[in-house]
């Protein structure tokens, strides 16, 4: 199950959303074009009751996907890091 909040409202409705997620489920933070910048999940060693673990990681897989189809730079995303780290 996902949440969509529009970037511009992030700020006073990300925390109450946030704190409502339970394993299993995201929040999408929405531009203002309507497609998703960003992802937001639980951390936690193992999904809970809301998916089983091959439901996650088709997810995972399926959000992995999507990101590789729109990823833009010649140079992968820990190459981007590790330059950014130096």
């Amino acid at each position: 199950m996902a949440t969509d909040i529009r970037i511009e409202e992030a700020g006073p409705v990300l925390k109450e959303a946030v704190e409502r997620l339970r394993p299993g489920e995201r929040v999408n933070l929405v531009g203002p074009d309507g497609r998703r910048v960003a992802v937001v999940v639980t951390v936690n060693d193992r999904p809970g009751e809301a998916m089983s673990m091959a439901e996650w990681l088709a997810e995972w897989d399926a959000l992995t996907q999507e990101i590789s189809k729109a990823w833009k730079s010649e140079k992968s995303a820990v190459e981007l890091i590790s330059e950014m780290r130096r």
